[in-house]
């Protein structure tokens, strides 16, 4: 799990292979606002996501996402202060498509901080 944007937003990517393997993915943060999930080998990444504030323009936090993989993947961002969840899935055989949320949790402005707690 992620904790972005000042521990306000946690991030889970759950994947399921062709064969029904099933596992949840390592995150490794790269910012307080990014990170990445890898699925089967620490050099391999399968997702890149980052929440951003938004706020000035449309009153909302973004979500925006890429993947390297076509595997199923089940991923959400939870919003620990409003509980609001903007979730997603990656059908099994599709390459991931790219997300650009502009409007993923819509007034959820002003920004404060949340309630995340990434495992150690």
């Amino acid at each position: 799990m992620l904790c972005l944007s000042g521990n306000r937003f946690q991030v889970s990517a759950n994947w399921t292979k062709p064969d029904g393997g099933t596992g949840t993915g390592t995150a490794i943060k790269l910012t307080d606002d990014s990170g990445y999930f890898w699925f089967f080998d620490p050099s391999n990444i399968e997702i890149v996501t980052k929440v951003l504030n938004g706020c000035t323009f449309n009153s909302a936090y973004w979500v925006f996402a890429a993947g390297l993989t076509n595997v199923q993947v089940i991923w959400s961002v939870t919003d620990t202060t409003t509980g609001s969840i903007y979730a997603q899935e990656n059908p099994q055989g599709t390459p991931f498509k790219p997300v650009q949320a502009t409007d993923a949790f819509l007034s959820s402005c002003p920004q404060s901080n949340g309630a995340c707690t990434a495992p150690s």
